[in-house]
């Protein structure tokens, strides 16, 4: 339906100091909020932005998952290039890769994300497929393979209770994902958080949203390269979103 070359448009990013830590390591969030503000601006490019799509169809974007792989660390003062293209149209999910290039053109960090639409009435995943006819992406070349979502169950341990604060709350009315980003990053120990700077991937799924005034529990387990968060509701003791670093 759409005669779209995604790979022709490029958009520049520029690593500054609030998406690092203080050592000059970016942030898990900072890696969510550049793919989907970089995204955002594309979709807009190519007439999909959630604003357009929302009045015309009644549907916002909802990213369920995100990975990122890491050819070598970023670090502030990078100046980036990004790309992103759609690569698989099996509806409801939309999966679309996301490339950052360094200033030679190099992949530094290549990485997916699945998105769905939400129906903004109901707050439920569309499942209209006259909807979808309208969202008929070219596909691409993939760049990394995904995990599957919450393949690991290892032993958590609680590490700090917290309530979701009205500030906290985007547009659509639940918590921003890139949030979720910062949840984890404070559920870390100082040595998790010293090892931040030698990421080789990063892995976040979305299960159930989080609102105003909710309670929620952090969670971290360690694996044998890396470690996982998780936020989980309360009482209902219900998985939120799950987070993997991997070093």
């Amino acid at each position: 339906m759409r005669d779209l070359n995604e790979k022709g448009y490029a958009y520049p990013v520029y690593v500054d100091m609030s998406m690092c830590n203080a050592a000059g390591a970016l942030y898990p969030a900072a890696y969510q909020r550049i793919a989907v503000e970089t995204v955002g601006r594309h979709l807009e490019n190519i007439g999909l932005d959630t604003p357009r799509i929302s009045e015309q169809y009644g549907v916002a974007w909802v990213l369920l998952s995100m990975s990122v792989a890491l050819m070598r660390p970023i670090r502030i003062g990078d100046r980036l290039t990004f790309r992103t293209w759609h690569t698989n149209n099996t509806p409801p999910t939309f999966r679309r890769e996301i490339a950052f290039y360094d200033e030679n053109e190099t992949l530094v960090a290549a990485g997916a994300t699945f998105s769905a639409l939400l129906d903004v009435k109901t707050h439920r995943l569309c499942m209209d497929r006259n909807v979808f006819a309208q969202f008929d992406f070219p596909d691409g070349a993939v760049l990394i393979p995904a995990e599957k979502r919450f393949s690991e169950h290892p032993a958590f341990a609680e590490v700090e209770r917290r309530r979701v604060r009205p500030s906290w709350i985007d547009g659509i009315g639940h918590v921003n994902n890139e949030r979720y980003g910062e949840f984890a990053y404070g559920a870390l120990t100082a040595e998790d958080r010293s090892r931040i700077g030698a990421l080789k991937r990063l892995d976040i799924w979305f299960k159930a949203e989080l609102t105003e005034d909710e309670e929620f529990t952090m969670e971290r387990a360690e694996t044998e390269n890396g470690v996982i968060l998780r936020g989980v509701i309360q009482p209902a003791e219900r998985e939120s979103f799950l987070m993997k670093l991997t070093f």
